[in-house]
């Protein structure tokens, strides 16, 4: 399998670089092809604006046209939104590693899905859903989470699960493009979390994957 992992830690002592870690060697043992995007060790630029195209198609550009209409060229996209394409296009399977900030990706992740899931590339106005571009592959969100598990379902102070804190990414977003989404893996109780329980934590992470590999459980699955 093809499997593309998009990757946005900062500091590589942290939890979420062990858990990438961990994820990038069961892949790889496992001989998957892995190709890595890690957004911040590769400079990546997160804010969305006119350099992302090559050439501009107006002096008032709309970004969502303008992706359009690179993604109608070979040529439209800047060269560093371009190879995350082909990528994306090249995989089986996409794996979004990110922190969980204010029940969303964290800003580097955000941005890398605002620049690549353009329009014409992964959706466009008749391809959603079981439709989208992306259709045929999966995806799954591997997120390192502050608070307590027990914190997250509908009598906890937050109020709903992970899941439905992540619904914009998981339905909204990736299944919106075609993806069949898996089960995410949530590591929580970062804050407080000691050795023995991050060395749990990994263990559940590679019998996590194993078993998306082996016996997938979709929370989205498109219908062929």
């Amino acid at each position: 399998m093809n499997v593309f992992m998009v990757y946005a830690y900062e500091d590589p002592t942290s939890f979420g670089a062990a858990m990438h870690n961990r994820l990038l060697s069961n892949l790889e043992k496992n001989g998957h092809s892995v190709v890595v995007s890690d957004l911040y060790a590769s400079g990546f630029h997160a804010v969305a604006a006119k350099w992302d195209f090559v050439v501009s198609g107006g002096a008032h550009e709309d970004y969502l046209l303008e992706q359009g209409r690179a993604a109608r060229s070979d040529t439209g996209f800047a060269e560093d939104i371009k190879s995350e394409i082909i990528k994306l296009r090249s995989a089986d399977m996409v794996i979004f590693e990110f922190p969980l900030w204010w029940s969303a990706p964290s800003a580097m992740m955000k941005g890398w899905f605002d620049k690549v899931f353009a329009m014409g590339v992964v959706w466009d106005g008749n391809h959603r859903y079981e439709k989208g571009l992306m259709r045929g592959k999966q995806a799954l969100v591997v997120s390192g989470v502050g608070d307590s598990q027990t914190l997250y379902n509908t009598e906890g102070v937050h109020g709903a699960t992970l899941e439905q804190h992540l619904y914009p990414l998981l339905h909204s977003t990736l299944a919106h493009a075609g993806f069949d989404v898996l089960k995410p893996f949530f590591a929580t109780g970062l804050t407080e979390m000691g050795e023995d329980e991050r060395s749990t934590t990994l263990v559940d992470l590679e019998m996590h994957i194993s078993n998306a590999l082996s016996e997938p459980v979709f929370i989205y699955k498109h219908e062929l």
